[in-house]
């Protein structure tokens, strides 16, 4: 038999070919085959056939099989002689084939259901001391069992890993990018602006006050508002433009080649409005910070880029919220002298700690 390399383990198709023709060495008969088990019918899958004229992609029906008797121990595995088997009588494969001998091992799927059989059967008899050959045909119908397993959970682990990259490229609750994904196109959009100055524009947009919407209405209200201002947002993208959601309530924006992005801005800040939420008209606003890369700057990194952005929208939440705020340095040293907004935490920085009542 062919053995792969533990780089390359055989396939279930190629260790069925392989199982075949080791056995076909062993044990010449007029055909051995592999066999799938499809509803109400036997698919021959693999076969090495020297009597019979049995192709490939042969189908016959499962009850007319002889391997329906031995998979449900009707009759033995090893039959040395059909004729003389009473679990064998009637078999309408005795009369499509002439069969005097057979041979045959149940093969099974990784969640231990039945898959097929490993099988043979001859125009002849066969000596009674054929028996010493189940042994072997056991261990290679479990061997392909073995190889279904292996299949199945190396399929079952590259879904789970493409479930878990879809998660993370995907927001559970909106369906918006996520900030593993807009850091990535944010790092090539830098990349384009350091090899031909293209401008590259973020915006970042944080609900004021919507702790609130939790506080009084409860998380499902709060869930079905990020829902909804997401859809608002979606719709007043370019093509092209990214919109992800970071976490919580805050949201960004990636205008690549921005020659046109205070157009969008200005677009996204103006989302101040009345929304149903549950049985409330709420009115929800936001704060908007812009960070602007132009074709004569310095290329930050992606994280300097987001700061920046970070900064403007917590000075729109200083001057009230619901407004948008563009970076430049006079606002840069302004904001690093002033305190922060009363509740404001920037990310990455510990909550201040909670002041008991008097």
């Amino acid at each position: 038999m062919h053995h792969g390399s533990a780089l390359a383990p055989l396939s279930f198709d190629e260790a069925a070919s392989s199982v075949l023709e080791h056995l076909r060495g062993v044990l010449p008969m007029g055909l051995w085959a592999v066999t799938r088990r499809e509803d109400a019918a036997q698919v021959f899958e693999h076969v090495r056939d020297d009597a019979y004229g049995v192709a490939a992609g042969t189908v016959v029906p499962w009850e007319a099989s002889l391997c329906v008797r031995m998979v449900s121990g009707a009759s033995p595995q090893v039959v040395p002689d059909v004729a003389a088997e009473p679990g064998m009588a009637g078999v309408a494969a005795l009369r499509a084939f002439e069969i005097g001998s057979y041979l045959g091992a149940p093969i099974r799927s990784a969640d231990g259901e039945l898959h097929g059989t490993l099988c043979a059967f001859a125009p002849g008899p066969l000596p009674p001391d054929v028996e010493r050959h189940r042994p072997l045909l056991d261990l290679l119908a479990g061997l392909l069992s073995q190889i279904l397993l292996a299949e199945a959970l190396q399929a079952q682990a590259l879904e789970r890993e493409a479930e878990l990259r879809r998660r993370a490229d995907v927001d559970a609750l909106t369906g918006l990018a996520t900030r593993a994904v807009l850091l990535d196109r944010l790092e090539h959009a830098l990349a384009l602006h350091g090899r031909d100055g293209t401008g590259v524009t973020v915006l970042l947009l944080d609900l004021d006050d919507f702790k609130l919407v939790n506080d009084t209405l409860g998380h499902v209200a709060g869930d079905d508002l990020l829902v909804h201002l997401s859809h608002e947002w979606l719709g007043r993208m370019r093509p092209g433009d990214t919109l992800a959601r970071l976490g919580g309530d805050e949201f960004a924006v990636l205008v690549e080649r921005s020659s046109g992005a205070q157009g969008v801005a200005d677009a996204v800040s103006d989302l101040a409005g009345t929304y149903a939420v549950t049985a409330t008209d709420l009115r929800v606003t936001a704060s908007v910070g812009l960070a602007h890369v132009g074709p004569d700057d310095a290329t930050p990194t992606a994280e300097q880029l987001l700061h920046r952005a970070d900064v403007a929208m917590y000075a729109a939440k200083r001057a009230g919220g619901g407004r948008l705020v563009t970076h430049d340095a006079a606002l840069a040293a302004v904001v690093a002298g002033l305190p922060r907004p009363q509740g404001v935490v920037r990310r990455g920085e510990p909550a201040p700690p909670a002041v008991s009542p008097r």
